[in-house]
């Protein structure tokens, strides 16, 4: 089951998608989970990314169409919908979403987002950042290091792929380390703790559920480089929260406006599968973590961080 969302409204009249018009050849459907606050904000806020750089183009004219998405839906009745209406181009969001990305056929341009995802096949953007950003965020907030330490799983192996190269265009120099369970990650921070780290040396915790477990990794990671005196940053919003000097988390916003050209793209070459990192981020910045590592921000500073913490 889904259900036809109308726009541009997000406070949207719900119909059903039998009842919907038939509408432009110049179309594109969003496919977002049917789910509860807060995260049916944060799809709504990608949606209205999409429809922002519609608006703004006047010729070929051009719909965005969004449909609620449920856990179970039929694909074949999705499929004769979208066809009926001769929507070609296709955004999917979310788990739902991304399921839904691998069932259609491969007329339809499909990109998917708002979900972790690692190359696979699927065209879209997954939530993991990308590094050559985190790096930058990390030489503003913490100039001094040199040294980044990473525990990631098989996963994240593309990701610390594109790490190399950021890293290696901005002078750092990665320790890294593959685990195959959050034993072995536990393990490799305990031994790089243990060595004669300082200032220059810093922790990145990527979205990684085995290396960066949020009950048993990150509580040693933070007692242990609170007492060290070293930095700690993160792929996971509510990292910064907890006590990391710094975390990123997505402008979903951007987003949206990104998957709306990627969609777009692959329309025009569909046999050239497209897929990238998130680029589209905020920072979140604990300002207490901060004040103990000795940093010191200016107003400037200041005015770029869109969360501190403690608030």
């Amino acid at each position: 089951m889904f259900i036809c969302l109308s726009h541009p409204a997000i406070a949207l009249e719900i119909s059903s998608l039998n009842k919907s018009p038939i509408i432009s050849p110049e179309s594109i459907a969003v496919f977002y989970p049917n789910a509860k606050q807060p995260y049916r904000s944060i799809y709504q806020d990608i949606v209205l990314g999409c429809d922002s750089l519609i608006k703004n183009q006047k010729y070929p004219p051009i719909k965005l169409k969004s449909f609620l998405l449920e856990k179970e839906f039929d694909i074949d009745k999705i499929i004769a919908d979208l066809k009926r209406q001769k929507i070609k181009k296709v955004i999917v969001l979310g788990r739902s979403g991304y399921k839904l990305a691998k069932l259609l056929p491969k007329e339809f341009s499909v990109v998917s987002g708002a979900l972790p995802i690692s190359p696979n096949g699927v065209s879209g953007i997954s939530l993991m950042s990308d590094p050559k950003f985190l790096f930058d965020y990390l030489a503003n907030v913490a100039p001094d290091v040199k040294r980044v330490h990473i525990a990631y799983s098989k996963k994240n192996e593309w990701i610390i792929q594109l790490a190399k190269t950021a890293a290696a265009n901005r002078g750092l120099t990665l320790n890294l380390k593959k685990v195959k369970n959050t034993k072995q990650a536990v393990q490799f921070y305990q031994q790089v703790f243990d060595s004669k780290v300082s200032k220059q040396d810093a922790i990145w915790l990527p979205l990684d559920r085995v290396s960066s477990h949020d009950k048993i990794t990150l509580p040693i990671i933070l007692e242990k480089a609170w007492a060290k005196g070293m930095v700690v940053f993160s792929s996971k919003p509510s990292h910064a929260k907890r006590g990391v000097l710094f975390s990123t988390y997505p402008d979903n916003y951007s987003l949206g406006q990104h998957l709306y050209l990627m969609v777009k793209q692959l329309a025009k070459q569909p046999a050239k599968r497209r897929f990238s990192p998130l680029s589209a981020m905020k920072l979140a910045v604990n300002l207490r973590t901060a004040a103990h590592l000795g940093f010191k921000y200016t107003s400037e500073q200041q005015q770029s961080f869109k969360l501190t913490f403690p608030e």
